[in-house]
């Protein structure tokens, strides 16, 4: 395992989102500014999440052949920088616009770091992809408690200094860009890689799971915030909810990401899932210190298959490594996102109560699909 490739593209990793991530907690405020519906919040959402995800398999088909690396130094910055400019937007379309910009830097960065982890990784892969993944869980935890203390200190227009960890994070990954293997041996057997079986049936199977439970996962960062505001909860509060849950999920996928490398992707993945929907209803409905310690136990059992899935999915294409990040980071996570949008406008209609109760059952049905999985090494179709 090579510590230095991986410990910069953990700490990329977290920088990038925690950048993206100030979005919830910034949300309320805007949407207040520009008066917008739930619905509306919710296509900002899923615009950051759509762009951020649908051009990844793109990137990462690129990056099965050319070594691309300075996307990775490039991504961090771009992503910093246009983020930062979210709180200064004087209307709705130019905050699509900024949230639109912001996503193209993330789709650049996550496929490559990725796959540049799987190499640096050798066959401690679960680790490695767990550490990855344990990177941007905990940018996502720092993101909105550190929305929180720029918007108390600041107001929106403090959204700026985003810029400056994002620049020094790009500048870093950048000097060192000699030590990251991209391609490597992927070129000894690029004769076989547009002949490779590929399992189409679990891979389908795999991208539908990702999906729903990034819907439920997107829809829930997104949501939660905004219903905490409407019932007169401080900011601060929301940005701690979320701290915890995204934090303890954090470890958690650690956890399943060590976990699998013993006793295999699918059990982490379907049973984690599963038992998910029951702790966090329970969370949403409790009150005082055990919703905290539900929503931390929520959340560890939401994202411990998190890097599970991105490693089951580089298994089922071995020579495919990019493309494979690409699909488990970008496309099946940005369906998901599209479901955020939908929840928006079934907040308008049915109730963001109701719409949040459904959230939470989806990573439940993900779980059940994941029974349906075989061992990503058994190359049947």
């Amino acid at each position: 395992m090579r510590k230095l490739v991986i410990a910069i593209m953990v700490l990329g990793h977290t920088v990038v989102d925690a950048s993206v991530n100030i979005l919830p907690v910034v949300l309320p405020l805007l949407a207040d500014r520009f008066q917008l519906t739930y619905g509306q919040a919710g296509v900002a959402a899923a615009l950051m999440n759509l762009s951020s995800s649908v051009i990844q398999p793109g990137f990462g088909w690129a990056s099965d052949r050319w070594p691309i690396r300075w996307f990775i130094p490039v991504g961090i910055a771009w992503t910093g920088i246009f983020m930062a400019s979210v709180g200064l937007m004087p209307n709705y379309a130019m905050l699509l616009g900024a949230v639109l910009l912001t996503g193209l830097g993330t789709a650049a960065f996550h496929p490559i770091a990725s796959m540049a982890v799987a190499h640096a990784s050798g066959n401690q892969r679960g680790l490695g992809m767990s550490f990855f993944s344990a990177g941007g869980n905990l940018g996502f935890a720092v993101g909105p408690v550190l929305a929180a203390w720029l918007l108390r200190g600041w107001g929106l227009p403090g959204t700026i200094w985003l810029m400056v960890p994002g620049i020094l994070m790009g500048v870093v990954a950048y000097a060192w860009r000699g030590q990251v293997t991209i391609v490597g041996d992927a070129r000894g057997i690029a004769h076989n890689q547009d002949t490779a079986s590929i399992p189409w049936g679990r891979l389908s199977v795999l991208c539908a799971l990702i999906g729903l439970r990034s819907w439920g996962y997107s829809g829930l960062i997104v949501f939660i915030p905004l219903l905490l505001h409407a019932q007169g909860v401080p900011l601060e509060v929301a940005g701690r909810a979320l701290f915890i849950f995204l934090f303890f999920g954090a470890l958690g996928g650690m956890a399943g990401g060590m976990l699998s490398d013993r006793v295999g992707r699918q059990p982490v993945v379907a049973v984690s899932l599963v038992i998910f929907p029951a702790l966090m209803l329970c969370a949403l409905l409790a009150s005082g210190p055990v919703r905290w310690i539900l929503l931390a136990s929520a959340g560890t059992t939401l994202m411990a298959s998190f890097s599970v899935t991105v490693v089951y999915m580089q298994e089922l294409l071995p020579q495919h490594l990019g493309l494979a990040s690409g699909l488990s980071l970008g496309l099946a996570f940005g369906a998901g996102g599209l479901g955020v949008a939908l929840s928006g406008f079934l907040a308008d209609l049915i109730g963001l109560n109701m719409s949040i109760w459904l959230l939470v059952l989806l990573p439940g049905v993900a779980g059940a699909l994941a029974f349906c999985l075989s061992s990503p090494r058994d190359r049947r179709p």
